[in-house]
């Protein structure tokens, strides 16, 4: 591991240089040393602040840029179909099982930039070892702040727990354990350190999260509002102790790590009532909407009674409040700045691309997969192979409401209200075959240019509308007043995740002892806001059956959030054909309305078999890049790797 460890030492060099940077342009710190910068309460926190700069969560990207493979596509959400660039020519190599190439990478150039086609995991991997080295200076130094109050301090305190823990978290939940370093190597350091288990990790990062939980405020004073609190600590031990008891690491399905699961969420969700803190947002009006056949509701972008889920999302103008059941999440900023994207924008790059934003002469289409939208019940409460109301010829009516929340599907009134706009369809032709059998290309597109709008690029025939807001332009006065949300934790989440363990530990009807909350319940209430009815009682009687249908909850309400690979790897059904095939929705036109087309179109999930992905044993646990092998042989690489 001599290239990670050499820049353990070496990141003390090049974060210091960076303070001295900006010490620099402080005329009175010139010459100051270490020990100096520690001693001042705001130097102290500049420094600890670097270490968020190394964050790269699964919401995010270097460079506020798209990732090269997005989540998404990993866990068969979506495919992104970008055809005018090499976007699809880095999903060839996932889809053929050749994690070590891309893992190896090259993150950043000489210049430091990052370097085109590299996944956002490979950034991930290395950047977190600086974010480490840079909080592990912090902690030894902390004590050395003589100007600071107590409460200042314990929060820096907190924040540095909490950030190595995080960061601990997005290597080891892909890499499995490695070595947790709570004192950063020196340069004579020994190189003939030996990866350790993830059980050992989770065991440190279990406990310099409950010590940031100690330390951490409920909430900050509005300067700091955005930085983790007791709650955002509490919030990634849930996760943490879900994904330890799920049978990716519980092979021997030890009923306490599921205890210790069900009880972590059980602590956040009463910590929360207790406080009046991450209440869910009320949506429960959305059951009215009117999207039967030819409903008034069916194609609109925006409906009234499911706005308020809308809004943990997107929204129009800068945000300045954080949705009430969101915990943390990256700082938001405004959607455009004329010349250059800012912050919000990973989310919405990560998720459903370019292409629906006027003035955009690079579309980039990202869509989701047919066979996950599959997934979204009917309005009804029942899967759509249950419900015989369901008709596959007629697959976007009466399904639950987060389905249009979520999905963009053919006939839908465009999402950017523009009378000058490029695209003067008034609808966004997706799925469409027309005579060249060309997927919703060239439907509309009098110029013939192969950049303009006209050209939906739409592969997959169903887009992503989550993070679309409504009227967002490329460019232009007004079409950039919108922000994203970009949410890392929020109560929904630990609502499913106190299900989902407290289903395992305790049954369907049981719950977390001192609280009166079941499994059943906490997946209802997610349900009930959205005016879905209650889980249907031909799901409930078992803990297998209820397991499958609270999986099936969190593809739905967590949908394009980053979370479900993780999720089936940690449920340890990657493997399956089911997570395997990428099927796209082909529509054709079949002459007029009838009794078996009630639209006029026909409608067919269509496998793209040259786009299967290859998943055995070894590919639940990714390995680690070589040039650590090769520097530190006992380093082990990942087995199977």
């Amino acid at each position: 591991m001599k290239t990670r460890i050499y820049t353990f030492a070496l990141i003390c060099i090049s974060f210091f240089t960076s303070c001295e940077d900006y010490l620099d342009k402080q005329q009175d710190f010139e010459g100051l040393d270490e020990s100096d910068v520690f001693e001042d309460i705001r130097l102290a926190k500049n420094a600890l602040d670097a270490a968020y700069s190394y964050l790269i969560t699964d919401v995010s990207a270097p460079g506020q840029g798209g990732d090269w493979l997005p989540n998404m596509t990993m866990a068969g959400e979506g495919y992104p179909g970008r055809l005018w660039q090499t976007f699809p020519q880095t999903y060839p190599i996932y889809a053929q099982g050749d994690y070590v190439s891309l893992i190896n990478k090259t993150p950043y150039n000489a210049n430091g930039t990052p370097v085109g086609s590299t996944p956002n995991f490979t950034f991930r991997y290395f950047d977190s070892w600086k974010g480490i080295r840079a909080i592990n200076t912090f902690l030894a130094n902390v004590d050395n702040i003589n100007n600071g109050t107590e409460e200042e301090i314990n929060g820096l305190i907190g924040q540095a727990y909490f950030l190595r823990a995080f960061f601990y978290h997005l290597l080891t939940k892909r890499h499995g354990g490695l070595i947790y370093l709570k004192e950063n190597f020196q340069l004579d350091s020994a190189l003939d350190h030996e990866r350790e288990s993830y059980q050992s990790n989770l065991t440190n990062m279990l406990e310099d999260l409950d010590l940031a939980t100690s330390f951490l405020p409920v909430a900050w004073e509005s300067e700091d509002v955005g930085r983790p609190t007791k709650g955002a600590a509490m919030a990634l031990k849930s996760r943490l102790t879900l994904f330890a008891a799920s049978p990716l690491v519980n092979e021997s399905n030890d009923q306490q790590a599921w205890i210790d699961a069900a009880t972590a969420a059980s602590d956040l969700i009463n910590y929360a009532n207790d406080n009046g803190l991450y209440t869910l947002i009320d949506a429960s009006a959305a059951n009215t909407i009117d999207v039967d056949h030819n409903g008034d509701d069916l194609f609109l972008t925006e409906t009234e009674e499911l706005e308020p889920y809308r809004s943990i999302f997107i929204g129009p103008g800068i945000q300045k409040t954080i949705p009430s059941e969101v915990i943390f999440s990256e700082v938001n900023q405004k959607f455009f700045v004329f010349g250059a994207i800012v912050s919000p924008t990973p989310r919405h790059t990560l998720t459903a691309g370019w292409d629906h934003l006027r003035g955009n002469g690079s579309p980039m289409s990202i869509g989701a997969l047919a066979n996950f939208v599959d997934k979204f019940e009917t309005k009804n409460g029942l899967a759509i192979a249950d419900d015989p109301n369901y008709n596959p010829q007629e697959p976007f009516i009466n399904r639950d409401p987060r389905f249009y929340n979520a999905i963009l599907f053919d006939g839908v009134t465009d999402l950017i209200v523009d009378p000058n706009a490029w695209n003067l369809t008034g609808v966004v032709d997706l799925a469409q075959v027309n005579e060249e059998g060309n997927l919703g290309l060239n439907l509309h597109d009098p110029g013939g240019n192969p950049n303009l709008f006209w050209r939906v690029r739409n592969l997959t025939g169903l887009r992503i509308k989550k993070w679309l807001p409504n009227g967002a332009r490329w460019s232009g006065a007004g079409g950039r007043n919108h922000h994203v949300n970009n949410n890392i934790f929020r109560m929904s989440e630990v609502y499913l995740n106190y299900a989902e363990a407290a289903n395992e530990a305790y049954g369907p009807t049981g719950a977390v002892p001192g609280s009166s909350l079941t499994a059943l319940q906490a997946i209802n209430m997610i349900r009930n806001r959205v005016g879905m009815p209650n889980v249907n009682a031909a799901y409930t009687s078992s803990k297998a059956l209820l397991r499958e249908r609270i999986r099936n909850e969190r593809a739905i309400e967590l949908c394009f959030e980053g979370i479900r690979y993780d999720d089936m790897r940690r449920w340890k059904i990657a493997h399956l054909d089911e997570n395997k095939k990428v099927e796209f929705l082909e529509m054709r036109w079949q002459g007029g309305e009838s009794s078996l087309y009630p639209t006029g179109f026909s409608f067919e999930n269509v496998e793209q078999s040259q786009l299967t992905k290859t998943f055995d044993e070894k590919h639940y646990w990714w390995p680690i890049p070589n040039s650590e092998i090769e520097a530190v042989p006992t380093f082990l690489q990942t087995e199977g790797w």
